[in-house]
C-alpha cells in the first residue's frame, strides 16, 4: 500500500495492500480501501469509477451500491469521492499536527 504525504485517515478507516491513497486525500471514518474496492467519484455530473486508487486531495466517505447475485440483490461496499479537500480541512489537520508535535492530549 502507498499512502502519500499529507493524507488524513479517519477513525476506523482501513487501507490494505495493493491500494494507493493520493497526496492530501481525506478518508472519512470507516472507509475501506483495497486493491479491488470500487471508488466512485460522485462530485461531478457523471460518476467516474476507479479501483484501489484515491486521487490527491479527494474527500472520501463509505457508501454502498446494489449488486445482483444468483441469490438476489445485495448492497456491496464502495468508497465515494464527494469532493475535494478545502482550506478548512487543511487547518484542522494542521492543528492536529501541532497538538501531536507538542504532546498535547485532548
Amino acid at each position: 500500500m502507498i499512502i502519500e504525504d499529507g493524507a488524513f485517515l479517519g477513525s476506523r478507516s482501513i487501507v490494505v495492500e495493493g491500494s494507493r491513497i493520493g497526496e492530501e486525500a481525506v478518508l472519512g471514518a470507516n472507509v475501506v480501501i483495497t486493491s479491488s474496492t470500487k471508488i466512485i467519484d460522485v462530485s461531478g455530473e457523471e460518476p467516474i469509477e476507479m479501483q484501489g486508487y484515491v486521487p490527491p486531495r479527494s474527500v472520501v466517505i463509505p457508501g454502498t451500491r446494489p449488486k445482483q447475485f444468483p441469490a438476489g440483490e445485495y448492497q456491496v461496499p464502495v468508497a465515494l469521492i464527494i469532493g475535494r479537500r478545502k482550506a478548512s480541512t487543511d487547518k484542522k489537520v494542521t492543528l492536529n499536527d501541532a497538538l501531536r508535535d507538542f504532546g498535547v492530549s485532548v
